[in-house]
């Protein structure tokens, strides 16, 4: 057997967009890294498969995927195996940081040329920041893969230095003392069980592909105060939850992201921009940056990091991109911390499994996306979860852009059928300028405990539900046939959705309502739904007393919405159930 060890190369024996084959002679390892020079470039590769050689029986072929822009390759162009597979770096200095797909910094190329050029490429992380490292262990100890060896503040976290995932038991000979060292740095040498010496830095490479593991994995079952009512009240997600957040496009999961971006209460914020038009990935950097962060009055890229990787881009990169994220998010989870990873959008993702899939010549599922994609979109969310060993927790929310709105296509199937969590975008809400578009009736659904009990959250959808059934109605043979009832109803589910549902994501009290106003605003709406009021006042008919509903009703959902932008105090606070039960007894409640 060859050496591995040693420079493996190949030749380029065809090129088809990003799917590459080239023939080699020497040992090859399934799912290993390797560079392709074209014109003194050198751009990434992943080997996807290695087949035999049907014209030289001393050779063999392998088949690859290739990261960055083929443009200039040729047949014949070298291959250089790296013996390693895709992976990520993972240490201080994660956080604020903003890379392409493949943990470039974009930034720091951005100082090199104004546009991204394959095979351009910068250390992932700072290398010579340094960072003050206090040791934990001693010489002598033994330590493990995932095992704190050390701290080093970075911002407000406190950042744990870990052995690397693949070590086995090992001795420390050695570690320095309390000091301040860059990534690129000795901070300790191991010796494992077979008495090699392995020296370890403040960073340390993972496979992106080889999920970090859980210390003691537990059932999602606190939820996340996310800010958003809709969420909080109808479709909770937990920490350590999964959900899926389909809409089509212009229905506002950007803005939505935002609000989840500030609000959601987290320690860290992981973002991963996966095939976005360049357009709305420029804007996404853009914003961030300036967005503050509600707790702390800082930038809220201080607990954020974010990989961008627009449509412009190979889209090879979009699938590297998700599980370098991922990995990322992984990591912080072991570090004790409340994780976040938002991606957007999954779909596009889903779509360069789909090309290259096409390329490779495997057998088409529906709409000719791999017939196993059911099983890919589960295996990436099943990395989320909550860890009780480390007291961290990995939450996944990714958005699903379906073509014409179709919740009916695979990838969003696939995702209801994955996730824990679903919040569906509806575009008719988006139309009428309803903020979030989310639709409580239409594929809005959740596992998880809430911030209200299960039977108030049937009571709430049950109400919108007959609403929305008694407005069909209504357009369908007119408001004088509809009982006044029922009209009381329609008006109940109108108040709802107008007053508790929907949020405005630009004022500052409305656009984030916390669990102790959630529980008002709860009580309020239950006692809403479960009181029958009277509006009988005088000798009115049914069309004069429908008026009169409508416009007792009108008044209320005027001063509930102003009330959701002005009370801030216990006091006015309180206000809201009072004011609704002075409406059920029709008294005065304006105050």
């Amino acid at each position: 057997m060859n050496d591995i060890s040693k420079k493996r190369t190949g030749n380029l024996i065809s090129i088809q967009d990003s799917l590459v084959k080239a023939r080699f002679f020497d040992d090859v390892i399934m799912g290993e890294t390797a560079e392709i020079s074209v014109d003194g470039k050198f751009l990434q590769a992943e080997v996807l498969q290695i087949l035999p050689d049907p014209k030289n029986a001393d050779a063999g072929i392998v088949e690859m995927q290739v990261f960055e822009d083929l443009t200039g390759a040729k047949i014949g162009d070298e291959v250089v195996f790296k013996g390693t597979p895709l992976s990520v770096l993972l240490g201080p200095g994660l956080l604020t940081s903003v890379w392409d797909g493949l943990q470039n910094p974009l930034y720091k190329l951005s100082e090199e040329d104004a546009y991204l050029k394959p095979g351009m490429n910068a250390p992932a992380l700072d290398e010579e920041a340094l960072w003050d490292f206090t040791p934990i262990v001693n010489v002598g100890d033994t330590v493990a893969g995932g095992d704190v060896i050390g701290t080093v503040p970075e911002g407000k976290v406190d950042h744990k230095i870990l052995v690397p995932f693949s070590f086995g038991p090992c001795k420390v000979e050695s570690i320095i003392e309390k000091c301040s060292v860059n990534i690129t740095q000795q901070v300790a040498i191991v010796i494992d069980e077979q008495g090699n010496k392995h020296e370890l830095k403040l960073a340390f490479r993972q496979p992106v592909k080889s999920p970090i593991p859980f210390k003691d994995r537990a059932i999602p079952t606190k939820p996340i105060s996310t800010g958003v009512r809709v969420i909080d009240l109808l479709a909770p997600v937990g920490y350590g939850g999964t959900v899926g957040n389909p809409g089509p496009f212009g229905a506002g999961k950007t803005v939505l992201q935002h609000s989840l971006c500030k609000y959601a209460v987290a320690d860290i914020i992981v973002m991963a921009a996966c095939g976005e038009r360049a357009g709305e990935a420029v804007e996404v950097f853009k914003e961030f940056a300036e967005l503050e962060d509600p707790t702390t009055g800082e930038s809220l890229m201080k607990r954020m990091c974010i990989f961008g990787n627009t449509s412009s881009m190979p889209v090879a990169a979009r699938e590297a991109s998700v599980f370098i994220a991922l990995t990322v998010g992984e990591y912080y989870r072991y570090q004790g911390k409340k994780v976040v990873m938002l991606a957007d959008s999954t779909s596009r993702w889903a779509q360069a499994l789909r090309e290259r899939s096409g390329r490779q010549g495997d057998i088409p599922g529906p709409e000719a996306f791999p017939m196993d994609i059911p099983d890919q979109i589960k295996g990436m969310y099943q990395r989320a979860g909550e860890d009780l060993g480390t007291g961290g927790s990995l939450t996944f929310i990714g958005t699903v852009s379906p073509a014409g709105g179709n919740f009916q296509e695979p990838v969003t199937q696939a995702t209801m059928d994955a996730t824990g969590g679903f919040w569906g975008l509806s575009q008719d809400r988006a139309d009428a300028k309803k903020y979030p578009a989310i639709d409580p009736l239409v594929y809005t659904t959740s596992v998880y405990d809430g911030f209200v009990s299960w039977k108030d959250r049937q009571k709430m959808l049950t109400t919108l539900n007959e609403a929305n059934d008694i407005d069909q109605t209504i357009s369908t043979i007119g408001l004088k046939k509809v009982p006044v009832s029922n009209y009381i109803q329609y008006q109940k589910g109108l108040t709802i959705d107008f007053c508790v549902m929907q949020q405005d994501a630009f004022e500052k009290t409305d656009a984030c309502t916390r669990p102790e106003r959630l529980e008002i605003i709860n009580e309020a709406t239950q006692n809403l739904i479960d009181n029958t009021i009277d509006f009988q006042v005088g000798d009115l008919d049914d069309e004069q007393l429908k008026e009169l509903i409508k416009h007792k009703f009108d008044e209320l959902r005027q001063w509930w919405r102003d009330w959701n932008y002005s009370a801030k105090t216990e006091e006015e606070l309180a206000k809201l159930p009072k004011a609704v039960d002075k409406f059920i007894l029709q008294e005065e409640y304006a105050v």
